[in-house]
């Protein structure tokens, strides 16, 4: 409560401002825009966050403290939306992906990368979930799902040695089981915890690279 009535407060306090300063400051108007438009994206992935997969601007214009006027102008651009929310994830994720694995095996790094998996599957899981139930309205939100698909492939094929590359029936089970639909599948519909999903990730990955 404490921290929505500092954010109320600070909302208050800019638009004062700027209200006083729109005549001397003929951009003054476009910075408000650019506030409110940012206070809408932080606000519609907070609510994503939360478990609401298809926010309405109502419930976007509380949580942001802007007009319901303004929410309507930036949701008529959507996919605008998206791209930034996918941006801010990406730098989220990126650190992850970016990590040197330490072990020297490649038996190890697997397990190394699937504990990898497992915290930014868990992280992502609201936005995939909103993804999904969007996407065949949204072509950005189409291509952010087959260019996540295509990094994970991505990742363990550069992990694994080359015969288990080639084996393309144990490879392709292998991106299969370490996938977020997996993740997905597995804390939702079959009701895991975050450690019992994890470690079925790694008792198939672990089968299917056995011998």
């Amino acid at each position: 409560m404490m921290k929505k009535n500092i954010r109320d407060a600070a909302f208050k306090s800019a638009a004062e401002s700027v209200a006083k300063n729109m005549v001397e400051n003929p951009d003054g108007r476009r910075t408000r825009g650019q506030a409110n438009k940012r206070s809408i994206v932080v606000a519609l992935s907070g609510l994503i966050r939360e478990g609401v997969v298809a926010p309405t601007a109502e419930q976007v214009a509380a949580k942001a403290g802007v007009g319901l006027r303004s929410v309507f102008r930036h949701f008529d651009d959507m996919e605008t939306l998206y791209r930034e929310i996918a941006n801010e994830l990406d730098q989220l994720v990126q650190p992850s992906v970016q990590k040197r694995l330490k072990s020297k095996d490649w038996h190890s790094r697997l397990a190394e990368s699937i504990e990898l998996r497992a915290l930014v599957f868990e992280g992502l899981m609201p936005f995939h979930i909103a993804s999904e139930v969007h996407r065949q309205e949204s072509p950005f939100l189409n291509a952010q799902q087959v260019k996540s698909a295509s990094l994970q492939r991505e990742l363990l094929r550069h992990l694994l040695p080359k015969e288990l590359v080639l084996d393309k029936t144990r490879f392709e089970a292998l991106n299969l089981v370490l996938s977020m639909d997996a993740w997905l599948r597995l804390r939702r519909e079959q009701g895991l915890s975050k450690s019992a999903a994890k470690r079925v990730m790694q008792h198939a990955a672990a089968a299917l690279t056995a011998g």
